[in-house]
């Protein structure tokens, strides 16, 4: 049986467990006709809100990858998607596609194309206390967006992303309550530590660009930076 219909048959078997739970309105379609304007053909599976729910929260699919071992070394990845060009092929590819659709025009909730969460407990004991505090490496070395790239081949091929973040023609707007856009909003950060809007590497020490009360300040090894003193701001 070929990889796609193994696919479909989990895929199916997910859907149909987690409806035996009652936990939404589960439906599934293949290769059927989609909405106006959908631009594929796709396997898909969604979750819906109805009309009267209240104080509902609702996600179109999951993916987990637990792990259980000790030992260094291992990567578990909850969610792993493709898009990939054969040789000879032509066309935009899309690894990832993360769409907000708002239609109703007075909504005041929050838009979120990607919302990046790190945790160190289960959803359901948020509200109890860790059993290490303090001195922890629950957040060491963690990046909310980490971009990267195979390296060249022998050969010596361009490979790497050209540009990190870029932004389309039409990308960002003002809204009616607020008359500007922001390609970087750190205006809700409220940490006890310097937060630098800018790191790089100078010389043997890495340097910053720290927000401070009159602007930006270039800070020289920050990692000298006393946190929660003047002297963040004195460098």
């Amino acid at each position: 049986m070929n990889q796609q219909r193994w696919a479909a048959i989990l895929f199916c078997a997910g859907i149909a467990s987690a409806a035996a739970q009652g936990r939404g309105d589960y439906r599934l379609e293949v290769d059927s006709f989609r909405p106006p304007g959908s631009e594929d053909s796709a396997l898909q599976g969604y979750v819906l809100l109805r009309a009267n729910a209240s104080n509902s929260r609702a996600v179109g699919s999951v993916g987990r990858a637990y792990s259980t071992s000790g030992q260094p070394g291992n990567t578990v990845w909850g969610v792993v998607t493709e898009a990939i060009n054969f040789p000879g092929a032509r066309g935009h590819i899309v690894g990832l596609e993360s769409g907000v659709a708002n239609e109703s025009h007075d909504n005041v909730g929050e838009l979120r194309g990607i919302d990046v969460v790190l945790k160190n407990r289960s959803d359901d004991d948020i509200g109890q206390p860790v059993a290490i505090v303090g001195e922890n490496r629950y957040n060491e070395s963690s990046s909310a967006v980490y971009i990267s790239a195979q390296p060249r081949s022998a050969a010596g091929e361009y490979l790497g992303w050209q540009t990190g973040i870029k932004f389309g023609p039409v990308s960002v707007d003002r809204s009616r309550s607020r008359p500007y856009a922001a390609a970087i909003d750190m205006s809700q950060v409220d940490v006890p530590v310097p937060f630098y809007l800018l790191v790089w590497r100078c010389g043997d020490v890495n340097c910053g660009l720290l927000p401070g009360p009159n602007g930006l300040v270039l800070v020289r090894d920050i990692d000298d930076v006393v946190p929660g003193t003047a002297n963040a701001f004195e460098r």
